[in-house]
């Protein structure tokens, strides 16, 4: 468990952020979580091995990954602070079909299933959680689903470009995505959306720096989708 210490405040304070939770309860719920520290490029969570644990980040970054018979690899979802990933094994057994990495250094509140689902039944707050948590993957499985069989390459790329600048402050992304990930994001090749980035950065649609990655005309962007 969690101890009082100099690590429960910034917990806490996640906790509250994620659940939509006053002081009070975020300090309950924050207490029935057990800190893992995750180097980069360590798995998580194995895909379709039993998940015993519910993970919220803390600190870092982590994301789910697909991996092909032939080796190639597709993002299926990203997980910063704040973020909840493994709810699948709170209802299912086998856990999650694929695995969970972290892309850096990552530290992780872990609830045992049986607790959490004991959170649920009695904070209201937690089961919307996760039910806000669900119903958002869906959609986004939903609109990868899409995109994936009516857009181009381009209009993959400028479709997650639009997504991630609309989830940053003044449609900058910082830190500026690296092609080979943002690659396995849209499920095409380095070289492809290198291509991609670069056309868009001639016509003046985004500019890119080595620390960010800003947006500067979203609605020539959103023309370019299809």
């Amino acid at each position: 468990m969690v101890t009082p210490g100099e690590d429960s405040p910034p917990i806490a304070a996640i906790v509250a952020r994620a659940f939509g939770c006053q002081d009070e309860l975020a300090g309950v719920i924050a207490a029935r979580a057990r800190l893992r520290d995750h180097p980069a490029r360590a798995t998580i969570l194995r895909g379709e091995a039993p998940v015993e644990h519910l993970h919220l980040m803390i600190e870092g970054h982590s994301r789910m990954i697909a991996t092909a018979l032939e080796g190639r690899m597709a993002v299926i979802e990203d997980y910063r602070p704040g973020d909840l990933f493994g709810e699948r094994g709170l209802f299912d057994p086998l856990g999650l079909p694929h695995d969970v990495v972290a892309v850096r250094a990552s530290r992780t509140g872990a609830f045992a299933n049986a607790e959490f689902v004991g959170l649920m039944s009695r904070y209201a707050a937690v089961a919307l959680a996760v039910s806000r948590l669900l119903v958002a993957r869906l959609n986004l499985a939903q609109r990868r689903l899409a995109e994936g069989t009516t857009l181009s390459v381009r209009g993959r790329v400028c479709a997650e470009l639009l997504r991630l600048a609309r989830a940053a402050p003044d449609l900058t992304i910082t830190p500026a995505p690296v092609l080979a990930q943002l690659a396995l994001a849209v499920d095409s090749t380095r070289e492809s959306v290198s291509r991609t980035i670069s056309l868009l950065e001639r016509r003046g649609l985004i500019r890119r720096t080595d620390q960010a990655l800003a947006v500067v005309a979203p609605h020539r962007l959103e023309e370019l989708l299809y």
